[in-house]
């Protein structure tokens, strides 16, 4: 199995697994084989922890699309390259790359809202997150301000650059690189910043520190443009009243039951009233017929899948799930309550052999700051 490049996607992509994706059904090929489709395997699983209920992983083990026969594919010809937005505040990645994914999170307030911060606390004890906390003397999920996920691939491990905003003084940054023994890396002249060899998550990278209070896991080959465009200033694109924040040029890419006509997917996360989480979602089709059949085709496919044990498992959640085509906008909106990601998150803990949540408040064992 691939590993996931960084710990940056790992939170975004829990997010909208929570409402998002599950609410949809099931991630594609290239998404994880767990409810949170993109939250990095562990390097090394503790026992795994079984829920009480043996019939969950009957219920969910199986991507739910699978049980779903699938019309032939029609032969179209492919959708028109799609500009994409410039990495960070002006500045692209690398001249000529194709950006076909940028994801943000904002984990000051994600920790404000109550499933937000249980997502955090979940992700705070996988092991790579533990392992790249001691290595860099940054835990994410606790100590960060934002997450930004940019790059030319969906896929995971991808040629991204993922960013954190972080509050660690540098000082006790560089202490902890040096006690891991990260070797020094020198990315050619010009290069703002500092940067040492790593390897986290089971994958050979270049961690940057091209300002203050920004560190980036990169790839190696690009690490010295994405020092150059990191030492300006950075915007993650989350808007004030957002979690999270993802565009996906080709979503058929994470859910391989829509038309590959369908394009320019993004999701919105916000924290709810009630401590959980509104998702919003919209994609362009190509006219208004494919739009209006695609969506009368996933809200029926989520009603097939909407079982009586799933309904049991998931408290419900798919319940909540409204898909409309407006004209050439195909729309999705679902409400998750507490206890619905709190649902989610105990079966991706199953599934990845992470402890158990504190039944006293439905969070992770482990102290978050």
């Amino acid at each position: 199995m691939r590993r996931a490049r960084t710990i940056a996607i790992a939170s975004v992509i829990a997010i909208a697994s929570t409402s998002a994706l599950s609410a949809f059904g099931c991630g594609g090929e290239e998404t994880r084989p767990a409810a949170v489709p993109s939250v990095p395997p562990p390097t090394s699983a503790p026992p795994r922890t079984e829920l009480p209920t043996a019939a969950v992983d009957a219920a969910v083990a199986a991507p739910v699309v699978d049980a779903v026969p699938l019309p032939p594919p029609v032969a179209t010809a492919p959708p028109p390259p799609l500009p994409e937005p410039s990495f960070g505040a002006t500045e692209s990645a690398k001249p000529g790359d194709p950006h076909a994914f940028h994801a943000s999170a904002a984990l000051r307030a994600m920790r404000a809202n109550r499933s937000g911060a249980n997502v955090l606390k979940m992700l705070s004890v996988v092991p790579g997150v533990i392992d790249a906390h001691a290595q860099t003397g940054i835990e994410p999920f606790a100590d960060g301000e934002w997450l930004l996920v940019y790059g030319s691939s969906v896929a995971l491990p991808g040629p991204n650059a993922n960013v954190i905003k972080h509050a660690r003084p540098e000082a006790q940054v560089t202490m902890a690189m040096a006690d891991a023994g990260l070797p020094s890396w020198d990315a050619g002249a010009g290069t703002p910043g500092t940067a040492v060899r790593s390897e986290l998550f089971g994958v050979k990278d270049v961690l940057l520190r091209p300002q203050p209070g920004i560190m980036a896991l990169v790839p190696g080959d690009r690490a010295h443009d994405l020092a150059v465009a990191l030492a300006k200033p950075i915007e993650p694109s989350v808007k004030p009243g957002e979690l999270a924040r993802i565009f996906v040029a080709e979503p058929a890419r994470l859910a391989r039951f829509l038309p590959v006509e369908i394009v320019r997917g993004h999701v919105v996360v916000k924290a709810a009233t009630d401590g959980g989480l509104d998702l919003s979602a919209e994609a362009d089709c190509p006219d208004v017929a494919t739009c209006k059949k695609t969506a009368l085709e996933v809200d029926a496919l989520a009603k097939r899948q909407n079982s009586l044990m799933v309904r049991i498992v998931l408290k419900g959640l798919l319940t909540n799930l409204v898909v409309r085509a407006d004209g050439t906008k195909l729309k999705a909106t679902l409400h998750a309550e507490p206890g619905q990601v709190d649902a989610v998150l105990n079966i991706t803990r199953v599934q990845l052999g992470l402890p158990a949540a504190d039944p006293g408040n439905g969070t992770s064992n482990g102290a978050h700051r």
